[in-house]
This record gives structure tokens, C-alpha cells and sequence, in this order.
């Protein structure tokens, strides 16, 4: 379980920085494939390794294990407390569901789309599974070249290696519950 929570840390700090993982291999002196490995749980670094990891992302070798994290004493999340952890284009928000823990095997998100918002141009492609569950609108969610439209009620599950892309095809706002395994915040 930490080798993930690791891993996962790892990646989301490299992405936040916007480093690919040839530039953190670079900077860092790990190669990117050792780096892809821990990333996706496949390997652990040694304490070492990890600790030359944490300097290259500017970070702590504790943030990376999950020890800076703090974990939310309850487990309810009040609408009010949600946090916004990103924006598309100023037309997608998306609302993480769950506290902090650095444990979690998915992250429960709320999509939140203007009318005529999308994923972007070109398909997202990564590792992972998602769910999606129409709450309020309709959107077009295209994997590889197969268009399905999902309204209100209706869900999705999918493997996140198939290119996809999505895009609110309502008038007016469509929000949407959607799950990421693992976590990618």
C-alpha cells in the first residue's frame, strides 16, 4: 500500500510542476522508466533514491509518503467545504468529494460544465479506471471513435488507457459525479 502512496504523490507533484517524467529523470539522475515504475506502483526507490526524488520536485520526502497529508478527522465533506482543485478553460470546475488521505484508492470528483465546455482538443489517455454518472444536463463522452450520450441518471464505467474526451452537450450547465482509480489529486 505506501509503495502506491508513493508513487501516486510522486506523480501528482511532478504534475503539478508541469515536469514530464524525462525531466524528472534529468533532474533527479533516476531514469524515467524507474520513475514510471514507482509511479505506477510497480517499484519502491530506495530512501535514498527517494529522498534525491523529493529535492528534484522541490518537496519532502514525508509530503511523498503521505505524512504531510492531514487526514480529515470526519469523513463527511460538507457541500460548503468542498475544494476546487481545477479548472478547464474557466468552463469545467471540478470539486473533489472526500478529504485528504493519502491512503484513498479513488477520488470521487463533481465536474461542473458550462455549456458547450470539453475535455480539450485530442483524447486524454492515462492509467486507470472512471466512472461518470450524469447528475444534471447531458454530455457526449467518445471513446476511441465511439460517441455515447449520457443524460441525466445514466453512467458510464471505462478503462482510462482507451483514449477519451468529453463535452457538456446541454443548454445550460451539466454536472456530473465522476471517479478516478487511483487518485490523480
Amino acid at each position: 500500500m505506501r509503495m502506491k502512496v508513493v508513487g501516486i504523490n510522486i506523480k501528482r507533484c511532478r504534475e503539478e510542476q508541469a515536469l514530464s517524467l524525462r525531466v524528472l529523470a534529468k533532474v533527479s539522475g533516476v531514469s524515467a522508466s524507474f520513475l514510471s515504475q514507482v509511479e505506477s506502483g510497480k517499484s519502491s526507490p530506495s530512501l535514498s533514491t527517494l529522498k534525491t526524488i523529493a529535492t528534484s520536485l522541490q518537496t519532502t520526502v514525508g509530503a511523498l509518503i503521505g505524512e504531510d497529508v492531514p487526514v480529515s478527522k470526519s469523513p463527511v465533506v460538507r457541500s460548503r467545504d468542498r475544494k476546487m482543485v481545477k479548472k478547464i478553460d474557466d468552463k469545467i470546475m471540478i470539486h473533489l468529494l472526500t478529504s485528504p488521505d493519502p491512503t484513498k484508492q479513488m477520488e470521487p470528483m463533481l465536474f461542473r460544465m458550462d455549456e458547450n465546455a470539453c475535455s480539450g482538443k485530442g483524447f486524454l489517455k492515462h492509467y486507470g479506471q472512471e466512472f461518470v454518472m450524469v447528475i444534471k444536463g447531458a454530455m457526449e463522452i467518445t471513446l476511441n471513435d465511439t460517441k455515447y450520450i449520457l443524460k441525466k441518471g445514466d453512467s458510464m464505467y471505462f478503462n482510462s488507457h482507451i483514449p477519451h474526451a468529453f463535452r457538456n452537450v446541454a443548454k445550460g450547465i451539466t454536472e456530473a459525479l465522476w471517479v478516478d482509480t487511483p487518485p490523480m489529486f
